[in-house]
């Protein structure tokens, strides 16, 4: 029997069983469509607010204070209580989106969420910087044309992926700090400020959207964290000393590099947990569009990589560049699919996990390390917040 008639014998028994498998494959497609469209509706119908906030200028505590928020922003899990809730009216559980954006010049700190949620984050950023100022502001998505990019304007972005499974930390604030000149009393570097310069110094119809969405995660996700020390506590035994099958090897008897990845693998798990995103964008008139800016973005990132565990590198999906056959056109489809995504911040697929420290690294105000002009602080001191400042 030749190649051809084989696989037309194999193709006419599929034709045949399909009284099998084409009710799955419908039951299916039509149980994704549905779920789609529910909880497309569910999102749509969110009153999504923006709060601007503006830090006092004298912060000299390191981001551990952005930690307590951010942990303080985990009390919105629990949205979906019901499989009526998510099969039926297609309810997700909420999230938020922490920005960092620079247009024309100025710095501008962003808070994207429901406006069921505005009591809770005040009371969280007030409880941390009382000297803050929070007000609700007009989206500044809206600043940039949704044909972009076009005659006038050009963009490039990215959305960004872990270099390796989320178990596996980045390099945190914790790591910043400068232990050569003072060792005993080692001050903080803020890895911000190289952004704040960069954003400080964008001219007149140039801006820098970064957008870090995150979502709070039950914690059983730390079972995964688990699983890996055990794996690597397998995988690591030394050649001297022989050892059962599946036996694990004592902290003491692995490399102090080995013990350090364990280590940080479990200091990780160790707090609390969000499902996160993290997307950038610049944009800028053609006639000032500079593509060093998008290097000094990737710098930002770049500070958070550690060799031995993780970082954080733009995802070639989404990365608004593209080679070879229709260059051109599938750049311009991949730079408006990421402009939807930047405007939308719909947070449909599921993210990778960082924790609260890990999160704070990547989004705080500026201390009072950092000297960039146009940081936004606050100039003029404000009374306590009231008293009566609803918690909840």
């Amino acid at each position: 029997m030749s190649a051809f008639e084989v696989l037309k014998a194999l193709i006419n028994f599929i034709f045949d069983i399909g009284w099998i498998w084409l009710p799955i494959v419908l039951a299916v497609a039509f149980f994704e469509t549905w779920m789609y469209y529910i909880k497309r509706v569910y999102w749509q119908g969110i009153d999504w607010r923006i709060l601007e906030i503006k830090p006092p200028r004298d912060i000299e505590r390191t981001p551990k204070i952005m930690e307590q928020v951010i942990a303080g922003f985990w009390g919105i899990f629990g949205t979906v209580t019901t499989k009526y809730q998510k099969y039926f009216k297609g309810t997700m559980q909420d999230y938020f989106s922490l920005e960092i954006i620079g247009i024309d010049g100025e710095i501008h700190f962003f808070i994207r969420a429901a406006a069921k949620f505005r009591n809770l984050i005040e009371a969280q950023i007030y409880s941390q910087y009382p000297q803050a100022e929070i007000k609700e502001v007009d989206d500044y998505v809206q600043n940039v044309p949704v044909d972009t990019p076009n005659k006038n304007w050009d963009i490039w972005g990215s959305r960004l992926r872990l270099s390796k499974s989320d178990v596996y930390p980045l390099r945190t604030y914790m790591q910043h700090v400068d232990i050569v000149m003072r060792p005993t009393s080692p001050p903080f570097i803020d890895p911000l400020a190289g952004l704040m310069e960069v954003m400080s110094k964008v001219k007149q119809g140039e801006q820098i959207w970064i957008q870090i969405l995150i979502r709070p995660l039950a914690d059983d996700w730390v079972k995964k964290s688990e699983k890996e020390v055990k794996a690597l506590m397998e995988k690591t035994k030394p050649t001297a000393v022989p050892t059962e099958e599946g036996a694990f090897v004592p902290m003491q008897m692995l490399s102090p590099g080995q013990r350090e990845v364990i280590n940080a693998i479990e200091l990780k798990a160790a707090k609390k947990g969000y499902e996160a995103k993290v997307q950038f964008g610049y944009f800028g008139r053609r006639e000032i569009f500079a593509m060093p800016n998008v290097g000094a973005i990737m710098g930002l990132f770049n500070q958070f990589a550690a060799l031995n565990a993780n970082g954080l590198r733009p995802d070639a999906v989404t990365t608004t560049k593209a080679n070879y056959l229709f260059a051109k056109q599938r750049k311009i489809f991949k730079q408006r699919r990421l402009l939807r995504m930047l405007k939308t911040r719909s947070f449909w697929e599921r993210g990778y996990i960082l924790n609260i420290e890990e999160l704070a690294s990547l989004f705080h105000f500026p201390t009072t390390s950092v000297k960039a002009p146009m940081t936004p602080w606050l100039e003029v001191k404000k009374a306590e917040p009231p008293l009566g400042l609803p918690t909840g």
